[in-house]
């Protein structure tokens, strides 16, 4: 669900409860935290469909989470300060921005079976 805002017809009071209901809790992920793992959930089911298609989904989370894991022992080191991808390989491009979006983190392979078994 997409909702637009123009902030600048806001009220202060307004803009300061709007603040308050997207602040998170104690215990809570952040929004921004949030989008990033959904956006990492959908990179990562792209990939296993692109690159491993004929794979079972526990075969294709430990191929994931294996070039994942050797990408980020190496070029990570290189690339991770990169504003933008300089690969021009799509797949180590995809391999990339899976890592940025949550700051080089590699996600288990029990991770990303859940992922690949979720849609969307």
């Amino acid at each position: 669900m997409t909702i637009r805002l123009d902030v600048a017809e806001l009220t202060l009071a307004e803009l300061a409860d709007l603040r308050d209901q997207l602040r998170a809790k104690p215990g809570e992920r952040s929004v921004e935290t949030k989008l990033a793992i959904k956006q990492r959930g959908s990179l990562i089911r792209e990939f296993a469909a692109r690159y491993y298609p004929n794979l079972t989904r526990n075969q294709q989370a430990e191929a994931i989470h294996a070039e994942l894991r050797r990408y980020a022992g190496s070029t990570w080191l290189r690339t991770r300060a990169d504003l933008e991808c300089r690969h021009r390989d799509d797949r180590r491009r995809l391999i990339w921005e899976i890592l940025k979006l949550r700051g080089g983190h590699v996600p288990a392979v029990r991770t990303i079976n859940d992922i690949l078994g979720r849609r969307g």
